[in-house]
């Protein structure tokens, strides 16, 4: 099996599982670490958008010298699709309620992929502290790499069509709406719950989507807060910088990779 781990250029979890449980299976981990801590990836700018300047992709023709992928594993970065920054009617980037005017009065109505305003990212500025300030200018910034990096994934899969392809973020985040919704790109739900797979750790509920059931498993058991460093919480457990936050437990990913290694096999009885 060919694996291509997007975003895996963190602590390069995926990678880790792959050599500690699967020494045959070949993966190509590929991304950019933030912290830059790590080399164990290719060095690969997946929110690239130089193919309008240019005419051409950049990323694609990079990954056009790779093997292609039986296997396609993405994480892409969250920040932008979280619920974890709260504002009275949505979060630092997106709106999920708006106010209407109507000969009635006014009405808040849902709305999903409503940009957040600046003013009412001001008010709420006022009232945060420690973890949760944050910069207007880093926010738009964020929240451009995020729709970059969640519409490459799709671009990579369309691309190069592995057998299998599973994408990993918060079971809250929008960026499964934004799949549905403003692609029309459906997938399986797969739940799993990281403290089932590393007991000492966070509940963390987090939704693999993918085009084959993984038959995940989930915990029902206290979660630990995951607080920044700045923050003046006290008594909570800290979980210092990106790449940390964003660990996977390998048992979780060994899980998922036994799924796909029998898929995979069913696969090629069938041809």
């Amino acid at each position: 099996m060919i694996i291509w781990a997007l975003f895996d250029s963190g602590n390069g979890c995926y990678k880790q599982a792959v050599e500690k449980y699967f020494p045959d299976v070949e993966i190509y981990s590929i991304g950019i670490d933030i912290e830059n801590k790590n080399d164990h990836f290719i060095h690969l700018d997946l929110a690239d958008y130089s193919e309008i300047f240019t005419g051409e992709s950049e990323f694609f023709k990079k990954l056009d010298e790779l093997p292609r992928p039986d296997t396609i594993l993405a994480s892409p970065p969250c920040e932008s699709w979280s619920q974890a920054t709260s504002l009275k009617n949505g979060t630092n980037y997106w709106q999920t309620t708006q106010e209407i005017n109507t000969l009635f009065g006014e009405y808040e109505v849902p709305t999903t992929f409503t940009l957040q305003t600046k003013k009412n990212f001001d008010d709420a500025l006022e009232k945060r502290s420690g973890a949760f300030k944050a910069c207007w200018h880093k926010t738009i910034y964020n929240q451009v790499n995020g729709i970059l990096c969640a519409f490459n994934t799709l671009r990579i899969i369309e691309r190069y069509k592995p057998r299998i392809w599973i994408i990993e973020n918060p079971q809250t985040s929008k960026i499964w709406d934004y799949y549905k919704q403003i692609h029309n790109f459906v997938g399986i739900r797969n739940v799993a719950h990281y403290n089932y797979y590393d007991k000492e750790g966070l509940k963390k509920p987090t939704i693999f989507y993918s085009n084959i059931f993984l038959g995940l498993k989930t915990r029902q058991k206290k979660a630990k807060v995951v607080m920044n460093k700045k923050s003046d919480v006290h008594d909570r457990e800290v979980i210092y910088g990106y790449n940390n936050r964003s660990n996977i437990p390998l048992l979780l990913i060994k899980d998922i990779l036994e799924t796909c290694i029998k898929d995979l096999e069913k696969q090629k009885e069938v041809i």
